[in-house]
């Protein structure tokens, strides 16, 4: 697609809709897993980490993605979030 189009905004926006709608609801798993973190907060929060490591800032995009991501979301059987991973590849390396 075209530089600063949208693509990595959308993208976190779709994880953040399926994260948002598998969230269990149920508070005592919520109240427990505070200090760690719901699992959809740790997906979400994988994002920024990478792009520490793959963004940079262009002419066009400040926050230029400088690689790509296959992300797979999984769901259990009762359709709540079950894992999710995250594979990176085409790293530009001339940066």
């Amino acid at each position: 697609g075209e530089s600063g189009a949208g693509k990595t905004v959308n993208t976190k926006r779709v994880i953040q809709y399926f994260a948002t709608i598998a969230a269990t609801g149920d508070l005592a798993k919520k109240k427990d897993s505070k200090m760690k973190g719901t699992l959809e907060d740790q997906i979400i929060s994988a994002n920024p980490l990478l792009e520490a490591f793959g963004n940079a800032k262009t002419v066009r995009n400040d926050n230029s993605s400088r690689f790509g991501k296959f992300i797979r979301i999984h769901f259990g059987t009762t359709g709540k979030l079950a894992s999710a991973d995250i594979e990176t590849y085409l790293l530009e390396k001339s940066r």
